[in-house]
């Protein structure tokens, strides 16, 4: 009978944040170097960067991150697994559900709220790039963390 995949909440909490974190920066990245933004102004872009993706509407980075993190766990009850396909699957959706389904009054700095157009190709192309990004970040990360969880288990139990 084969076991369980090994689970901590603390891995899925960790690599949860950090593909968040990959979903709003990376995308500010290229938007700063692209100048897409009326905020940067070319002359650092590490500050440009994090211009751009503190003008980004707490609405959504947020939904962003709650979409995120209930479709993650939701695939992991339904059992879809801990695949790198299947977490930049939900990494695009979830970017993309924010970028078509997100308010215009809570856009602010994104999507529609960064140039009036819905799915401008360019920055929307950005966006889903960033949630793509994001499901791989996640999954690099949780695998990482459970390894150490579990060799740590066996380096314990080996001690007994």
């Amino acid at each position: 009978m084969p076991s369980a995949p090994p689970t901590s909440p603390k891995c899925f909490f960790v690599a949860w944040v950090l593909a968040w974190a990959t979903a709003v920066y990376l995308p500010s990245l290229a938007i700063a170097l692209l100048s897409l933004s009326p905020l940067t102004t070319g002359g650092n872009l590490f500050l440009d960067t994090f211009q751009v993706a503190d003008e980004v509407s707490p609405a959504a980075k947020l939904t962003y991150a709650v979409l995120f993190g209930a479709l993650m766990m939701s695939a992991r009850v339904a059992g879809a697994g801990r695949g790198v396909s299947i977490n930049v699957l939900i990494g695009v959706i979830s970017i993309a559900l924010v970028v078509a389904l997100l308010p215009e009054y809570w856009s602010r700095g994104f999507g529609i709220g960064l140039n009036g157009v819905r799915f401008d190709p360019l920055p929307t192309a950005i966006y889903l790039i960033g949630g793509f990004a994001s499901g791989v970040v996640f999954s690099l990360l949780e695998a990482k963390c459970l390894s150490r969880v579990q060799s740590h288990a066996l380096d314990q139990s080996s001690g007994d």
